[in-house]
């Protein structure tokens, strides 16, 4: 084998030999230090090209008492409004029920059983609230269902009130009407033995004492009439014709005890005064024009005779 002097090209590099096939050979060492010269230029290059990466920010971390009590608290906090709202319902529809008949009309049940309804369906939404997990519940969302449900049970409240006070009008009222009737009563047993006198039929005589008390119970038209609760000022009739009232009855709501009150007859009006019969028109029929009737009496009593439509009698009433 042919050895060739002074072979070297650089001091780093290892000796090259051509081998007796013609081909260069590379000593390994001189490999190995050519990758760690490599290596080290990379780290270097590394080192200097790429910034330092800043450390994260700690995470920011809920107390664990805090992120469990917060949900915790507003589920109970719903949940007992809830439970005071489902008796607030019970209390009022209870009320609604037992108020049936009693009332003068239904504006005030009608009122209760529409906010009963609305307070159903609060509830219904409040329930849909509850079903949501502890760790997706919301206290924010919590807090608004109990003040919504706050505020529907107030609503309640108020209108269960409003029924409370239609009720005891109507109490008052069936108070005053029973009071009436024990009047009547009383001067109906008081006149027993006076003479009676039929509609047309002679007057009493002089001085006999009163044998009617007719309460007026209201003003109003057909609609009162029809309520049979008394007689009823007819206020655009009697305003026609110049008296202080013009008071309206069915035969069968009370009307019938006028069959026996005839003309010179002393009736009392509470709130009105003392008057005297002075005169009856009869035989009118149902919507005859208030000109059948003579103007310039201090009051008026119509009512039919027997019921029939078509045979009105009005007591034609003097101060006495």
């Amino acid at each position: 084998m042919t050895t060739l002097g002074h072979g070297w090209h650089r001091a780093t590099m290892g000796p090259r030999q051509l081998g007796a096939d013609g081909a260069v050979h590379t000593s390994h060492v001189a490999v190995v230090a050519r990758l760690a010269l490599f290596a080290l230029a990379t780290v270097v290059a590394v080192a200097v090209v790429k910034p330092p990466i800043a450390p994260f920010p700690p995470a920011e971390t809920v107390p664990a008492s805090q992120s469990e009590t917060a949900p915790a608290a507003a589920r109970t906090a719903l949940l007992d409004r809830i439970d005071g709202l489902e008796t607030a319902i019970a209390a009022a529809t209870t009320a609604h029920t037992t108020a049936e008949g009693r009332v003068l009309d239904e504006a005030a049940r009608t009122a209760l059983i529409a906010q009963v309804e609305l307070a159903e369906q609060a509830l219904r939404e409040a329930n849909a609230v509850l079903v949501w997990p502890d760790a997706s519940l919301r206290s924010a969302v919590a807090e608004d269902a109990v003040l919504s449900l706050e505020e529907v049970e107030q609503a309640l409240v108020v209108a269960q009130e409003d029924l409370a006070t239609a009720v005891e009008t109507w109490e008052a009222e069936q108070a005053r009407i029973a009071a009436e009737e024990a009047a009547r009563a009383a001067a109906a047993a008081a006149a027993a033995a006076a003479p009676r006198t039929r509609v047309g039929g002679p007057a009493p005589a002089a001085g006999a004492g009163i044998v009617h008390i007719e309460g007026i119970w209201t003003s109003g038209s057909q609609a009162e009439i029809d309520a049979c609760r008394g007689s009823v000022n007819v206020p655009a009739v009697a305003g026609y014709l110049g008296g202080a009232f013009y008071a309206a009855e069915h035969w069968g709501c009370g009307g019938s005890t006028w069959g026996r009150i005839g003309t010179g007859a002393l009736v009392e009006f509470p709130g009105y005064g003392t008057f005297r019969v002075a005169g009856i028109v009869s035989g009118l029929a149902y919507g005859s024009n208030a000109s059948a009737v003579p103007g310039g009496y201090a009051g008026y009593y119509q009512t039919c005779i027997g019921g029939s439509s078509s045979n009105m009698a009005v007591w034609l009433l003097q101060r006495a």
